[in-house]
C-alpha cells in the first residue's frame, strides 16, 4: 500500500509543482494572437458599450468608442509575430507556474536573447474546469528599437473584459513619455 502512496505523491509532485518544463516535441505552444484574434472578432460582432481610456501625465482622458475603431487600438496586439509557431518557439524558453491559491496555471515565455520583438509572454490559464482550460489573461512585454527612438510596450488582455496597451517611448535626448490606452467592454 505504501508503494502506492508513494506513487501517487510522486506522481502528484511532478504535475503540480513548480518547476521550469521543457516543452516535448508532441506538446504545442498556446497561441496568444490567436486568442486576442478570436476576442477581437467577438467585439466585432456584440453589442457592447465600449469605453476608451487615455493616461497621459497623469491626466486621464475617457470617451466611447465606436466597434469599428477597436482594431486601430488593438493594432499593438495584432501586429505581434506569433510566438507559438515552431520557428519562433525555439527563440523562447517556457516555464510552468501553479498557483494554487489562485487556482491557476502561469505559462511563461521568455525570449533567449534580447533581439526578440517579444521579450515575454505570460497566459494565464484558469484550473477551475480543467475540461475547458479557460485562458484568464495575457501579458506580453514587446521592444522595438529604431534608428532615433526605443518603444517599450507592456500589452495585457483580460479576456472578456477589456485590454490595455502602455507605451513608454524614448526619444534620443528627450524625456522619456508615457501613455496608457484602455479599452473596456460591458
Amino acid at each position: 500500500m505504501k508503494k502506492y502512496q508513494i506513487l501517487f505523491l510522486i506522481f502528484f509532485v511532478d504535475f503540480f509543482g513548480c518547476k521550469e518544463k521543457k516543452m516535448k516535441p508532441e506538446e504545442s505552444a498556446i497561441s496568444a494572437t490567436s486568442i486576442i484574434r478570436g476576442q477581437i472578432h467577438h467585439l466585432d460582432t456584440s453589442y457592447y458599450q465600449i469605453m476608451k481610456y487615455v493616461t497621459r501625465d497623469g491626466i486621464t482622458d475617457t470617451s466611447y468608442l465606436k466597434r469599428e475603431d477597436v482594431k486601430e487600438y488593438a493594432k499593438a496586439f495584432l501586429e505581434l509575430p506569433d510566438i507559438s509557431e515552431k520557428n519562433l518557439l525555439r527563440n523562447y524558453s517556457e516555464e510552468r507556474i501553479i498557483d494554487a491559491a489562485q487556482n491557476t496555471l502561469s505559462i511563461i515565455y521568455s525570449a533567449k536573447d534580447e533581439k526578440q520583438e517579444i521579450q515575454k509572454e505570460i497566459i494565464i490559464v484558469n484550473l477551475n474546469d480543467l475540461s475547458s482550460g479557460k485562458v484568464q489573461s495575457i501579458y506580453i512585454d514587446r521592444f522595438s528599437p529604431s534608428k532615433d527612438d526605443t518603444i517599450q510596450q507592456h500589452l495585457f488582455w483580460q479576456i472578456d473584459k477589456f485590454f490595455q496597451v502602455g507605451e513608454i517611448i524614448q526619444k534620443e535626448n528627450d524625456p522619456e513619455k508615457i501613455r496608457l490606452i484602455k479599452i473596456t467592454w460591458q
